[in-house]
C-alpha cells in the first residue's frame, strides 16, 4: 500500500482524483494535515483543523454503481474497528448512511465517490479536536481519555498517520470480504452497531422506525400509519 502526504491541499478527495487522472491507480492513500476545502456528503463543508485525520483511498474499481456504494458500509465498520483499538469508555456505533458516532456524538464521516474505473474513499477522523458550531452533537477520539482507556500493550499515541495506519489495515480487510462475500456479512455486523435501531427516526421529513437495512444498504423504516419504506439517500434525525 502506497502512502501520499500532504501538508495542505484543498481536500484530499479532489487530489486523489488528481493523481488518478495523471495515471495512478492505486490501491493508495492520500492524507492531508490540513484541508482548506474539506467536505462530506452534498457537499457539506467538513471543518478540517490540524491534529485530525484527512484521508482519502484511491481504490482501482469496475463495478456498478449500486455495488460501489456498498463500500461506504464497509469503511464505516472499518472506522469503527479502528476506534475499538483505543478501547474508547463510550460505545461505537454507526449512523446510516456512513457516520460513525462515540457515545452518540459524531466523531467522523466519509464520502464516497466514482471517478472513472476508481472508487474514492474519504475519510475525515475527530482525533483531538472537533467542531462547536454544528447542529448535531459532536467529539473528538481523546476527549476525557486517559492512558488507563487504553487496550494494552497500545501506547497512547493518536497521531493521524499512526490511525491511518490501523485504518488502512481494517478498511481494505473489510473491503475484501465485501468483495469476496457479499453485503451480507457486512450489512450483519453493520445492523450491530446500528444507531437508533428499533427506535424513532426522522428522515427527508418522514418519521417512523428504524426497522433494517435492506440488501441494498436502503434504511427500512416503518411510519406511524404502518407503511413500510425504503429509504436510499438522506439525513437522518433522531428522536
Amino acid at each position: 500500500m502506497q502512502f501520499i502526504h500532504r501538508d495542505r491541499v484543498g481536500s484530499t478527495q479532489d487530489e486523489a482524483r488528481a493523481l488518478y487522472q495523471a495515471g495512478e491507480r492505486g490501491p493508495l492513500w492520500v492524507r492531508a494535515a490540513q484541508q482548506t476545502a474539506g467536505r462530506g456528503r452534498r457537499d457539506r463543508q467538513w471543518v478540517s483543523a490540524v491534529g485530525n485525520l484527512y484521508a482519502t483511498l484511491l481504490l482501482p474499481n469496475d463495478l456498478p454503481p449500486a455495488q460501489s456504494a456498498l463500500h461506504g458500509f464497509a469503511a464505516s465498520l472499518a472506522i469503527a474497528s479502528t476506534l475499538d483499538v483505543y478501547r474508547p469508555v463510550q460505545p461505537v456505533t454507526l449512523k446510516w448512511p456512513n457516520d460513525v458516532l462515540l457515545g452518540g456524538a459524531k466523531v467522523s464521516g466519509l464520502l464516497v465517490e466514482r471517478e472513472a474505473e476508481a472508487l474514492l474513499i474519504g475519510i475525515g477522523i475527530n482525533l483531538v479536536s472537533h467542531p462547536d458550531d454544528l447542529p448535531y452533537a459532536a467529539t473528538h477520539l481523546v476527549a476525557g481519555m486517559s492512558p488507563m482507556d487504553l487496550a494494552e500493550p497500545q501506547p497512547l499515541y493518536t497521531g493521524a498517520e499512526f490511525v491511518l495506519a490501523v485504518l488502512s489495515a481494517q478498511v481494505m480487510d473489510q473491503i475484501e470480504r465485501l468483495r469476496l462475500r457479499g453485503f451480507d456479512p457486512i450489512r450483519t455486523d453493520w445492523l450491530a452497531r446500528a444507531h437508533h435501531l428499533g427506535r424513532r427516526v426522522t428522515v427527508n421529513g418522514m418519521s417512523g422506525i428504524f426497522e433494517n437495512l435492506a440488501p441494498d444498504g436502503a434504511l427500512c423504516l416503518t411510519l406511524d400509519n404502518g407503511t413500510q419504506t425504503r429509504v436510499h439517500a438522506g439525513d437522518v434525525a433522531f428522536g
